[in-house]
């Protein structure tokens, strides 16, 4: 089914600059991510610390030169050797003198080419209408440009809670729409891969055959076992129960190694799976069967990434991310259920026990995917890719 229709900032922008309305224009850029182009080689500079000064590229028409800034939407093909950074409004114009000139969303009907000295007073005097780059998370965001349904749209979907909580459209697999220094310095520091021979690594790890059964989906896998071994429903154990025929598999397994970690895994799920159905993650008897939607989102999330950090092509990306989306098809009932599954294994995955702010987010993300009327999840059926819809 196809998503209503999304919010298209650059149609709001272009309603502005027709009708010369600066403040809303401006307005409406001081709440968004501001996209500069960039030489590849000078942002290669930057990742290595190299450079001194940050070297835009500008645009030169009849003698004149423009710094160019875009909304996501609107950022053109450069071509390979030119990039993009990203930062919010006061950023993308910091340093532009009173004569120099910007030009935003360049060859689009929202094109407004602007001198400093008007940019310059009007940052000074709606310095607090500018919402930093960190500060814009959380939003829901379908973008008019990206994947509206079928299998990579689903698939897309399945990543959903990343995109959100870091204010990017969750539905676009382009490496333009993308600041190539955070890209290629989140891939090298929040999720180690350094390269494409890492990049590969790491989605064979997620959704490939280098996977392996962690702790959680193992003490997951062996409760739904056990259910069925005992004839209860949807596995309802009590964790002492759960931990000690834990301790008997390991036994009769060989794994006796593994049984400290399992029976710490049993009491770590039971304690989140308790917080889960206080908090409207699960139902009230509702419990998590598996944590491979963290797997799943983080491939989906790698994906994206690798391709806008010229890591793996555009086919191979795609290729990644059905994969992501047909496993999660494949283990999960329902977006509900991915959703629960996709928390639990953040949860499982940090060191700390505590349900701190990233917690928090997280719930906020998993209700505004289940409640929004724009959300993909009520807008494209889980289980199959034909269904209406399915929470």
């Amino acid at each position: 089914m196809i998503l209503p229709p999304p919010a298209d900032l650059e149609a709001q922008l272009t309603a502005a600059r027709r009708d010369g309305d600066l403040d809303r224009y401006l307005g409406l850029l001081a709440g968004e991510e501001l996209f500069v182009p960039i030489r590849r080689v000078d942002a290669r500079s930057i990742l290595d610390e190299r450079a001194e000064t940050f070297p835009n590229v500008y645009f030169e028409t009849g003698g004149d030169e423009f710094l160019q800034v875009f909304t996501r939407g609107a950022l053109p093909d450069l071509g390979p050797d030119v990039v993009a950074m990203s930062g919010a409004l006061d950023w993308a114009v910091d340093g532009v003198g009173r004569h120099e000139r910007v030009v935003f969303n360049r060859g689009t009907r929202a094109e407004w080419r602007l001198p400093g000295a008007t940019l310059q007073p009007w940052l000074d005097a709606h310095l607090d209408d500018v919402t930093p780059l960190d500060e814009q998370v959380e939003r829901l965001i379908t973008a008019p440009y990206g994947q509206l349904e079928g299998p990579i749209a689903h698939a897309l979907a399945c990543g959903a809670h990343l995109a959100v909580l870091n204010a990017a459209p969750w539905n676009t697999l382009d490496g333009r729409y993308h600041d190539y220094v955070a890209e290629v310095r989140s891939l090298r520091d929040w999720w180690g891969v350094p390269d494409p021979p890492g990049w590969r690594t790491t989605m064979a790890g997620l959704i490939g055959d280098g996977y392996a059964l962690t702790p959680g989906n193992l003490a997951l896998m062996l409760r739904l076992r056990f259910a069925a071994e005992y004839g209860l429903p949807g596995g309802e154990f009590d964790p002492v129960t759960w931990a000690e025929l834990a301790d008997r598999w390991c036994e009769e397994n060989d794994a006796a190694d593994q049984a400290a970690e399992l029976r710490h895994t049993v009491r770590r799920v039971s304690r989140y799976e308790q917080r889960f159905r206080a908090d409207g993650l699960l139902d009230g008897d509702g419990f998590v069967t598996t944590t491979l939607s963290w797997d799943v989102g983080r491939a989906v999330a790698i994906a994206r990434g690798g391709l806008a950090a010229g890591y793996c092509d555009a086919l191979t990306a795609e290729l990644m991310v059905l994969e992501a989306g047909a496993l999660a098809r494949r283990y999960h009932q329902s977006w509900a259920d991915l959703s629960a599954g996709y928390v639990m294994g953040r949860l499982l995955h940090g060191d700390e026990d505590e349900f701190g702010e990233w917690y928090a987010a997280a719930v906020r993300v998993h209700h505004q995917l289940l409640q929004d009327p724009a959300s993909p999840w009520l807008n494209l059926g889980f289980g199959s890719l034909s269904e209406e819809s399915e929470a």
